[in-house]
């Protein structure tokens, strides 16, 4: 049985204290007033899916908020001088647009898919992180399959099904890939897994942020209870030439926070901060 990642219910704000910095206490009113705003405010609030999903955000065994997610938020509200507030109250990754389209946060930062139908609410910011598509694949029910070659195309048909999280890029992902398969919706990836293990699905479509931290539990996070001999039964199959681009996303009228944070990125990717972030979390995923 796969237990549940923990999670957070947050019935108020999150909030963690951050240094004034020299550059952002000046602002003066030639600054944005996109950014003004938030400045004005002295607090920056950032939607976060309610679930902890390591390695991108989650609660540590010390209560302290973790990840890759986390790292790059603290770093922001850093240089703007501002508190950093947390709303994790979305219950899926389809209702983080919503809140900064409501102006109930500033930004997402939580390992959210850029896709197309999200873009028609929100504006994204260049990807932070590029992770590979990959199905979780049961090896026995697959291998009937994969007679004559490993070759994912084979398992497009009405008689595979494949587990996806309901309210994730995945569920249109899947679809995308797999015309032909019947596609089955989880309230989580958890329970999706739960399914695969008791024999009751041919794979589960995730990403390989997640299935690393399946295969390879990071030390003091929530962890997936699965068994020592998992990988006699599950293999990682990534999907050739599929990827899902992570970003940030902003209200579709904050065009000057928009291009602070696509600079943000930009310039954490020129000086190697986002390559060690990246490398420390997801322990040799292909990024």
């Amino acid at each position: 049985m796969i237990a549940r990642i923990r999670t957070t219910i947050v019935t108020a704000w999150l909030s963690v204290i951050l240094p004034m910095t020299a550059q952002a206490a000046d602002h003066g009113a030639d600054i944005a007033p996109d950014i003004a705003r938030i400045i004005a405010r002295g607090t920056l609030v950032v939607a976060a899916y309610k679930t902890d999903m390591p390695p991108f955000f989650y609660m540590d065994d010390q209560g302290k908020p973790s990840g890759i997610d986390v790292e790059l938020a603290t770093d922001i509200a850093q240089r703007l001088g501002v508190r950093l507030s947390y709303a994790r109250i979305a219950d899926s990754f389809d209702q983080l647009p919503q809140l900064v389209a409501e102006r109930r946060a500033d930004v997402v930062i939580s390992y959210l898919s850029r896709t197309l139908r999200r873009a028609a609410l929100v504006r994204f910011t260049q990807p932070y992180v590029r992770l590979r598509q990959v199905l979780m694949a049961s090896r026995t029910k697959t291998a009937p399959f994969f007679r004559g070659g490993e070759k994912i195309e084979a398992l497009n048909s009405p008689q595979v099904q494949i587990g996806v999280e309901e309210g994730s890029s995945y569920a249109d992902f899947a679809t995308e890939r797999f015309p032909q398969v019947q596609i089955r919706r989880f309230a989580s990836n958890d329970d999706a897994l739960v399914a695969l293990m008791a024999g009751q699905l041919h794979a589960v479509m995730v990403d390989e942020g997640f299935a690393t931290a399946v295969n390879y539990p990071i030390p003091g996070a929530p962890r997936y209870n699965v068994p020592e001999d998992w990988g006699l039964y599950v293999k990682t199959l990534p999907l050739p030439g599929a990827s899902d681009p992570i970003a940030m996303a902003t209200h579709r009228d904050d065009l000057s926070w928009l291009a602070w944070l696509d600079t943000y990125i930009a310039d954490r990717k020129d000086d190697g901060t986002l390559d060690r972030i990246l490398n420390r979390h997801l322990k040799g995923a292909q990024q």
